[in-house]
């Protein structure tokens, strides 16, 4: 509606391909690069406004929460809460290749210059359930124990789908429960429905945090 307000709200938001790294500001190239979750925050976040504003172009920060030396990238909303990042200087999109860590420019949008926001309480969780060491997992369908979540590997084609051990989720239906585990603190446990890669499948995961995580 003309002249409606959105809800927003300031984040720290980080940035995800399709194939489950995170974008890492790099101060050697002064580029971002990608990074697998390792358990830890990693330089290469907004601080902004979220959900991004139209034609929004953020000032990027490391892990001291200062500002880098990075050129001008502007956010492209997509499908699905999905967003391109367009070079204000040239108009093409950042990109990735699956095969190393650096990260280029194509002039075109396909999987490989998606990337997907992650607002802080969804990268904590995402952290606590890649870290055996912060969570028990176990799955109620069949009450096996969940060693944690993978994405799988680029060579299947299957972009922004990840897995806990042999059960494929969705990862794009499931942000919600991930920003969910992200609040938890030591010593809670839950449980959440998981939508699976298959559209009628669910899996009921039960999660007990172990620790909390500090930086």
């Amino acid at each position: 509606m003309p002249g409606e307000v959105l809800p927003y709200s300031f984040d720290k938001v980080w940035f995800m391909d399709c194939f489950g790294h995170v974008l890492c500001y790099t101060p050697h190239r002064k580029a971002l690069a990608r990074v697998p979750l390792q358990g830890a925050f990693v330089s290469g976040f907004v601080a902004s406004p979220y959900p991004f504003p139209q034609n929004f172009v953020p000032q990027w920060r490391n892990i001291f929460n200062m500002m880098v030396e990075l050129a001008p990238l502007r956010i492209c909303p997509q499908d699905r809460g999905l967003v391109a990042l367009c070079s204000e200087e040239t108009g093409d999109y950042l990109s990735i290749n699956p095969s190393n860590n650096k990260t280029t420019f194509a002039g075109g949008i396909a999987d490989w210059e998606l990337f997907c926001p992650l607002p802080y309480d969804v990268y904590m969780g995402l952290l606590a359930i890649t870290d055996p060491g912060v969570s028990h997992i176990v799955c109620h369908n069949d009450n096996a124990e969940i060693s944690g979540l993978q994405f799988l590997s680029p060579g299947e084609n299957k972009p922004f789908v990840a897995s806990l051990d042999r059960k494929r989720i969705s990862f794009l239906d499931n942000l919600d429960n991930f920003a969910k585990i992200g609040r938890m603190k030591k010593g809670d446990m839950a449980t959440f429905a998981f939508a699976g890669f298959v559209s009628d499948k669910q899996y009921n995961i039960r999660i007990k945090r172990l620790k909390d995580i500090a930086f």
